[in-house]
C-alpha cells in the first residue's frame, strides 16, 4: 500500500474533497468512504463488506459515528498499488477490523446525562464586543466508563451554527464581534453515543447599533446642482432604517429611507440658493421583537457650495416712488461666479407678479422701461437670475401716484324708448380747467364729445341699448370709467295667444300648452294668462321673441271658458290684452253596454231581433260599430250625436247566430262593449204541433199494449177450461191410451188446479156454464182448433 494515502479524520471539519460530508444519526456505524460518496453498514451486520474493489482509489474506514460528528479516527486506503490478489483479499481485512472493533467495544459503557445549561458571557452584550456562549453537561457514569467524548451542536432558532467533539463536559462557541443582527433564542444540545439532551433556549439581546458609514458624490458643487449621499452599515443585515441630515449652521433637512434586503440606502439633496458649506451625516436604526436600537451619527461629510452667479441688483429710474405720466425704467443685473461650470448657461428676467416683461439670455443684465407710467404699474417686481437648477431673486416695490382720479360715469339704468336721457361724466374731489370729456358706447366704439362739465341728453331708442364709459386725459393720461350697462325698453305688442298644438280640442284629463308671443318688446317681458277676469299665472322670457308656454291640466269641464294673456316689460306704456281663445274639451267614452231585445238573446227563426249599444258618459258624436266575433271587419255602423245606437236585424235566421259585442269612440278614445251569445229556437207554433204528434203516438202505444194484454188474458182462461173438461185421451197420434195409463198420469197438477195455479173447481150450477163459455172463447181465440 501507499502510505502516502493514509490520513486521520478530525470532528466537523469534512475538509477532504474527495468525502462527503453526513448529518446521519450516531452510533455503532462504521462507516466506508471510497472517491465517490460514502456508505454505511451497522458494526452488527455480518459480512457487510463483500463488494468488487477495483475500481476505488482509497477507502477509508472510521468508527464510532461520521468525521463531521466526532467519529473516531481512521484510516485511508491506497488501491491503486494494490494487485488484483491482494484486492480479492481486501475483504477478509475489513472482517478481521470489524471483529477487532466489536471486542474493542465489549468494554463496559454505561452513562447518563442530567442536564445541558447554556450561558451567554458576558451577559448584557454592546454592539462590537465578543459574546462566548458556553455549552455545559452534566454526565453521570459508572465506575470503569471508559472515557467519554461527547458531541456539542450549538442553534439559533433551532438552527445549527457550529459543532464541536470535546473530552470535556462543557464547549464554548465564540461569536466575534457580536453584532444587532445576532440577537435571537440561542440553545445547544449534546450527543454522546446514542443519547442526547437539549438545553432550554436562551434569549440573547445586542445592545447598541455601531456608527454608519457615509459617503457623497460630490465635494464641490454649485446652487441648484444634486449631491447624492449614500449611508452603509456593512456590519449589520437588514432590514434597517436610514436617516439622511443636511446641515447648514443650526439647520437641519432630514430624509428617510428603509432598506429590506440590502445594508445601505442613498438619497439626493438639491442645493439651494442660500447654500454655502453643508455637512451632511446619517444614522441607522435596527428593530427585534423586543428592542429597537438606533445608532450613533456617522462621521460628517463637508460639501463646499460655489455660487454661478451673485443675486440679482435691481435699480429703479427715476425712483420707487413715481407721478402717474413719469418715465419708468427698471435695470437687473448679476455677476456670475470665476468658476467655470459644466453648462453654466444664465438667463435673467423682470416680472410684474405673474408677467414676465423682459428677459435676456447669457447675458447679465436685463431693463424695462416705460415712457408714461399710469397707476396700473404699481405693484411689486422681481427680478430672477437661473442657470441650471440654480435660481437667485430679488424683488422691489414701485409706487404710483395717481394724477387725477378715475371718472365715473352716471347714467339712468332702465329707460323707456322715447325718453331723453341725461349722462354725467364726474371726477370726483378733483378740479380742473378745460377738462374735455368723450361719451363712448362699447359695442360701436363710437365716442361722442360731451358739453363742458362732462354733461350729455339724447333721445333714446332700443337700438341705443349697451354698454357706456366715459374718458378723461390729462397729460397724455387718458383714464376711463366703469361700463354702465343702458337698456331702452321698447314697449311691448299685442301679443297672440294661440294652442301649441294648432287645435283647440283637448281631451278630458290630458295637458293643454297655450303660447303667448309679442313680436316687438325689449325683454326681459312678463306674460300673465287670464280666463275671463281671473288671473292664472305669470312666466318671465329673457329673449325677443321667445313665446311664454302656459299649461293648463283639464280634468273637467269647468276649464271651459275664454282665456287671453297679456305681456309686460319695464317701459311705462300700458301693455294691450291677446286675443280671446276658447277650446272644446272632449269627455272620453266610459263603460260601453251591449244589449239585445228580446233580452234574454234567444231569438224565434225568421223573428226580428235588435241589438242596442250604449255608453254611460262621452262627448258627441260617437261612432258605434257593431261586430260579430271571429270576423275582424264590423257588420254595422253608426255615427251619432247621442249616446245610444240601435242595430234592427229583420228574419234572423240561424246563420246569424253567434256571439256579437260594439265598441263606441269618439276623439278621445275607444271602448269595447261586454259579448252577448244569440241563439235562434224555433217558432211556439211548430213547438205546440210537435207535442200533440207526441201525445197521439204516446196514446196509440198504450192503447197496443192494453190491447196485447187483454188477449193474452183471454188466451190463459180458455186454456184452463179445456184442460178441466173430461175427454178420451189420446196420444199424440189420436190413439187411445195404453192399459194402465190415464189422464191422471199426464197431469202433473192437482185436481181443480190449472197450469197458472188458479182454483178451477167447478160449482155444480157453473158447471155448465162455463163449459160453454169457454168453448166460446177457445173458438174465437183459436179459429183454427178441432
Amino acid at each position: 500500500r501507499d502510505s502516502s494515502l493514509v490520513a486521520s479524520f478530525q470532528a466537523s471539519t469534512g475538509s477532504n474533497n474527495d468525502l462527503t460530508g453526513s448529518n446521519s444519526s450516531f452510533g455503532n456505524t462504521i462507516w466506508f468512504y471510497a472517491s465517490r460518496p460514502y456508505f454505511t453498514a451497522r458494526l452488527s451486520d455480518p459480512f457487510p463488506l463483500l463488494l468488487k474493489s477495483e475500481s476505488w482509489e482509497y477507502f477509508c474506514i472510521l468508527a464510532r459515528g461520521t468525521p463531521e460528528a466526532g467519529g473516531k479516527a481512521g484510516h485511508c486506503l491506497g488501491m491503486k498499488g494494490f494487485s488484483p490478489p491482494a484486492k480479492m483479499l481486501f475483504p477478509l481485512w475489513v472482517i478481521l477490523l470489524q471483529f477487532g472493533i466489536l471486542t474493542s467495544q465489549r468494554e463496559h459503557t454505561a452513562f447518563t446525562i442530567n442536564k445541558i445549561v447554556l450561558k451567554a458571557d458576558p451577559a448584557e452584550i454592546w454592539n462590537g464586543n465578543n459574546l462566548t456562549l458556553t455549552c455545559a453537561a452534566e454526565i453521570s457514569k459508572a465506575s470503569g466508563t471508559a472515557p467519554l467524548r461527547p458531541v456539542f451542536v450549538f442553534y439559533k432558532e433551532d438552527i445549527q451554527l457550529y459543532n464541536t467533539t470535546s473530552g470535556k463536559d462543557e464547549a464554548n462557541y465564540i461569536i466575534a464581534p457580536a453584532r444587532f443582527s445576532h440577537w435571537g433564542q440561542y440553545s445547544c444540545a449534546v450527543f454522546v453515543d446514542q443519547k442526547n439532551r437539549k438545553s432550554e433556549d436562551l434569549p440573547v439581546n445586542i445592545r447598541g447599533v455601531s456608527a454608519p458609514k457615509i459617503s457623497v458624490s460630490k465635494s464641490e458643487v454649485k446652487e441648484g446642482e444634486k449631491v447624492t449621499v449614500r449611508c452603509e452599515a456593512s456590519e449589520e443585515k437588514a432590514p434597517m432604517f436610514f436617516k439622511f441630515f443636511k446641515i447648514q449652521g443650526n439647520e437641519k433637512q432630514q430624509k428617510t429611507r428603509s432598506a429590506t434586503v440590502t445594508n445601505y440606502a442613498e438619497v439626493v439633496f438639491t442645493v439651494e440658493e442660500g447654500d454655502k458649506n453643508l455637512f451632511f451625516e446619517c444614522t441607522v436604526e435596527l428593530s427585534s421583537i423586543s428592542l429597537k436600537e438606533t445608532s450613533k451619527a456617522s462621521e460628517r461629510q463637508l460639501v463646499t457650495v460655489s455660487e454661478p452667479f451673485s443675486t440679482p441688483a435691481l435699480k429703479v429710474h427715476p425712483s420707487t416712488n413715481i407721478t402717474e405720466g413719469d418715465h419708468l425704467k427698471v435695470d437687473c443685473s448679476v455677476i456670475t461666479s470665476s468658476i467655470r461650470f459644466k453648462d453654466s448657461h444664465i438667463e435673467i428676467l423682470i416680472q410684474k407678479d405673474k408677467t414676465i416683461l423682459a428677459v435676456q439670455k447669457d447675458k447679465t443684465s436685463v431693463s424695462y422701461s416705460k415712457n408714461l407710467a399710469v397707476i396700473g404699474d404699481e405693484g411689486n417686481y422681481t427680478c430672477k437670475a437661473e442657470s441650471g437648477l440654480a435660481s437667485k431673486t430679488s424683488s422691489v416695490y414701485i409706487h404710483v401716484t395717481e394724477l387725477f382720479p378715475r371718472p365715473t360715469l352716471y347714467v339712468g339704468r332702465e329707460i323707456s324708448e322715447g325718453d331723453t336721457i341725461p349722462f354725467a361724466c364726474n371726477l370726483s374731489d378733483f378740479k380742473a380747467n378745460n377738462l374735455t370729456f368723450f361719451l363712448e358706447k362699447l359695442s360701436t366704439r363710437t365716442s361722442t364729445r360731451m358739453k363742458p362739465g362732462g354733461k350729455y341728453g339724447k333721445k333714446l331708442t332700443e337700438s341705443d341699448s349697451g354698454m357706456y364709459v366715459c374718458k378723461v386725459t390729462i397729460r397724455n393720461i387718458t383714464k376711463t370709467s366703469e361700463p354702465s350697462m343702458v337698456t331702452v325698453y321698447a314697449p311691448v305688442s299685442t301679443p297672440v295667444l294661440a294652442p301649441e298644438t294648432k287645435t283647440s280640442e283637448v281631451v278630458v284629463g290630458q295637458m293643454l300648452i297655450l303660447t303667448c308671443r309679442s313680436q316687438r318688446g325689449t325683454p326681459p317681458i312678463t306674460y300673465t294668462l287670464f280666463k275671463g277676469l281671473e288671473q292664472l299665472y305669470s312666466i318671465t322670457v329673457n329673449a325677443k321673441e321667445e313665446a311664454a308656454k302656459f299649461k293648463l291640466n283639464v280634468s273637467a269641464l269647468s276649464h271651459l271658458g275664454t282665456y287671453r294673456c297679456k305681456g309686460e316689460n319695464k317701459n311705462r306704456m300700458p301693455s294691450p290684452l291677446s286675443n280671446a281663445m276658447n277650446f272644446t274639451v272632449i269627455a272620453p267614452v266610459q263603460n260601453v253596454i251591449l244589449n239585445t231585445i228580446p233580452q234574454d238573446g234567444k231569438v224565434e227563426n225568421g223573428m226580428d231581433l235588435t241589438l242596442m249599444c250604449q255608453i254611460i258618459n262621452g262627448s258627441w258624436p260617437v261612432d258605434f260599430r257593431f261586430y260579430q266575433k271571429d270576423k275582424s271587419d264590423h257588420v254595422y255602423q253608426e255615427i251619432l250625436n247621442q249616446s245610444a245606437a240601435f242595430w234592427h236585424l229583420s228574419s234572423f235566421s240561424k246563420e246569424q247566430e253567434g256571439s256579437y259585442y260594439c265598441t263606441a269612440s269618439n276623439r278621445a278614445n275607444l271602448i269595447q262593449s261586454n259579448v252577448v251569445d244569440i241563439k235562434v229556437i224555433l217558432p211556439s207554433w211548430t213547438t205546440g204541433v210537435i207535442a200533440v204528434f207526441v201525445v197521439l203516438i204516446a196514446v196509440g202505444i198504450s192503447a197496443a199494449v192494453i190491447c196485447w194484454y187483454l188477449q193474452k188474458k183471454r188466451k190463459a182462461k180458455q186454456m184452463t177450461v179445456e184442460m178441466s173438461r173430461p175427454t178420451t185421451v189420446t196420444n199424440s197420434y189420436n190413439e187411445k191410451p195404453l192399459p194402465g195409463q190415464t189422464n191422471e198420469a199426464e197431469s202433473h197438477y192437482p185436481p181443480g188446479i190449472n197450469e197458472d195455479g188458479e182454483n178451477q173447481t167447478v160449482k155444480p150450477g157453473e158447471e155448465k156454464k162455463d163449459a160453454g163459455e169457454n168453448n166460446d172463447a177457445r173458438i174465437e181465440g183459436c179459429p183454427d182448433a178441432t
